[in-house]
């Protein structure tokens, strides 16, 4: 990393993978600030939004804690702002799961995936970038364009073919014939639906690269 003593925010609203994204900025030899209300935003440079569980569930925490608003103007300072799975799912306009309203970052809604195929999708599962993006490049590697990430989840963004509709969609991956959004960005704003935290040495990567990126 070129900037170990950036402040980097970790949301911390009950999710259960808050650990696991925890210790992956660790090992980029970066200590965490916990993020759990809105006071604690204010003193961080950039944001990792993770994310277990349900899009109504975290929106209904969200609102408990008086974070809503704040993340929302977060992510209109400018400041980087990366969602992982639910954290993702919760950055657009809206979930099947629970009749959720979201935080409306993004153009995109959620829904169930409809397929014969077990559900929820679990494992590890390729993703093609649509377009280049920094989240693939890093100072010594690059992440390979058919990369492989791990996945655990019933609710996904799914392609749209209208291109006014898709402009955010970075990485596309499929499961049970349906192609879902697995990496989104718009600017300073990027999500992840594959747990990037638990996917290894390329997740890691991904994450270096948000850390990395200045284009804000």
């Amino acid at each position: 990393m070129k900037n170990t003593e950036m402040k980097v925010g970790i949301l911390n609203y009950g999710a259960g993978n808050f650990g696991s994204v925890r210790r992956a900025i660790e090992a980029l030899k970066i200590d965490p600030i916990e993020v759990s209300d809105a006071n604690a935003l204010k003193h961080v440079e950039r944001l990792i939004f993770p994310g277990v569980g349900s899009a109504q569930q975290a929106m209904a925490e969200l609102k408990r804690r008086d974070l809503v608003e704040a993340l929302q103007g977060f992510a209109h300072s400018g400041r980087p702002l990366l969602g992982i799975c639910v954290g993702m799912q919760v950055l657009g306009e809206w979930s099947e799961e629970g009749d959720t309203v979201c935080l409306g970052l993004l153009p995109f809604k959620v829904e169930k995936f409809q397929c014969d195929d077990p559900i929820p999708h679990m494992g590890w599962n390729s993703v093609a970038w649509s377009r280049e993006h920094p989240s693939q490049e890093a100072a010594t590697v690059s992440i390979a364009a058919d990369a492989n990430f791990y996945f655990v989840h019933s609710y996904a963004a799914f392609v749209e073919k209208d291109e006014k509709k898709s402009s955010h969609i970075l990485g596309v991956s499929s499961y049970g014939g349906q192609d879902f959004c697995a990496l989104v960005a718009s600017k300073n704003i990027w999500g992840a639906q594959c747990h990037i935290e638990k996917s290894g040495r390329i997740g890691l990567r991904l994450i270096e690269n948000f850390l990395c990126w200045e284009d804000v």
